[in-house]
């Protein structure tokens, strides 16, 4: 198993830190750019945990999230492997603050995964069939939360599978994977109650 130093969600988030750090205000195509070519799972990590964590309570941020859920599904679904965002979505800015003490409450927990996961059942997420499964699931889920993410706690609940499948890909992690795609009964069953 390969060390905390090369350990891709711990060094997405260093770079973040160095981010947030680096102004007072960001932008979506700033924090995208930093992200560069790490690849889907640690773009998903993030946008989950910014459901999660403090930025997630700023206004907007829900929408956003949903949006690029839905763009990177899509590019998952063709195939690509980077994502593009429209210039609008990108100039869209939150707080360089919130970001940092966002980062800096995920470093720990980064930090205590990082034993638990390991290549293994690589197929249930990296192959075709499973990347086009989790692009369906990430679309679903942006739709979900476009439509009804004022709902207090739904972005929340929402955002684990979506953590879950983003370590999951980081990782080559299949056994993660499982744990995401079963996360999804429970949640459905939450949206399912609140509706009736």
């Amino acid at each position: 198993m390969s060390s905390d130093d090369d350990w891709i969600i711990s060094g997405l988030l260093e770079d973040l830190a160095a981010l947030a750090l680096s102004r007072d205000r960001i932008s979506v195509a700033e924090l995208v750019e930093t992200m560069g070519r790490r690849g889907f799972g640690p773009l998903l990590v993030v946008l989950s945990a910014f459901l999660i964590l403090p930025v997630g309570i700023l206004p907007g941020i829900p929408a956003v999230v949903s949006i690029l859920l839905i763009l990177v599904g899509g590019r998952m679904m063709s195939g690509e492997t980077t994502l593009w965002i429209p210039a609008r979505l990108g100039r869209v800015g939150f707080s360089g603050h919130v970001l940092a003490a966002s980062v800096a409450r995920a470093q720990p927990v980064a930090l205590r995964l990082r034993p638990l996961v390991a290549p293994r059942l690589a197929f249930l997420v990296s192959s075709a069939v499973m990347s086009r499964v989790v692009a369906l699931i990430l679309m679903v889920t942006g739709a979900v939360i476009l439509l009804v993410g004022f709902i207090p706690g739904l972005p929340f609940v929402l955002s684990l599978h979506v953590l879950l499948l983003g370590i999951a890909l980081s990782s080559r992690d299949g056994l993660v994977a499982l744990l995401g795609y079963a996360l999804l009964v429970p949640e459905v069953l939450f949206i399912w109650k609140v509706f009736l």
